[in-house]
């Protein structure tokens, strides 16, 4: 939007340059500014156009990172692996640094705390993602209990991105966000199931 309103200005000016003022230097510098511009929206229209998704990526997109651009979602998967992890990979150790941010896409983990299963995790979550938020460690040891398809990002990569890809890692923060909250929910659906 910022683009069209700077080719909207940069049409503005040269009709102003050529018909009041009779400006040539003027137009030559509003018309370059048309082109860089027009230019850069045809880039961004092109990497858009060609971001082309799997399934499952679509369905990762789909629940976390709603609003990004094809091409930035594009570039934010391609930081990152799918991979097919048997059962028993630990994916956290509570206290240490997470090497990856986990997307579980099926299978399950258990969740534990000091040496306590706290919960069960199912598809469609996240896994090291409060590192990010906190102190750099993570909450909980999380562990896979079945063979599980995931997609992971080392973690200096995720570290980067709001100095490399500031809208990337602002959407990033919503979908952590987002999904803790689901975590609180399912939760608490466990808990007063237990209770009663």
């Amino acid at each position: 939007m910022l683009r069209l309103l700077v080719i909207a200005s940069a049409l503005t000016g040269i009709a102003y340059d050529l018909i009041w003022l009779r400006n040539p230097v003027g137009v030559f510098w509003e018309g370059l500014l048309l082109l860089v511009n027009s230019g850069q929206l045809y880039l961004l229209w092109r990497r858009d156009r060609n971001a082309k998704f799997s399934e499952e990526e679509e369905t990762f997109l789909s629940e976390h990172l709603v609003g990004l651009s094809p091409s930035k979602c594009r570039a934010f998967l391609d930081m990152g692996r799918w991979e097919d992890l048997p059962d028993g990979t630990i994916l956290t150790r509570q206290g240490q640094r997470p090497n990856f941010l986990t997307y579980l896409a099926s299978g399950a983990a258990s969740v534990v705390v000091d040496d306590r299963v706290i919960a069960d995790l199912r598809p469609k979550h996240y896994v090291g993602e409060m590192s990010f938020l906190g102190d750099d460690t993570a909450s909980a040891t999380v562990t896979l209990n079945a063979p599980s398809r995931v997609w992971r990002v080392e973690t200096p990569k995720i570290e980067r991105l709001d100095d490399d890809h500031p809208a990337i890692w602002s959407a990033l923060r919503v979908s952590f966000a987002n999904d803790m909250r689901r975590k609180i929910v399912i939760g608490n659906s466990a808990a007063s199931v237990r209770d009663t």
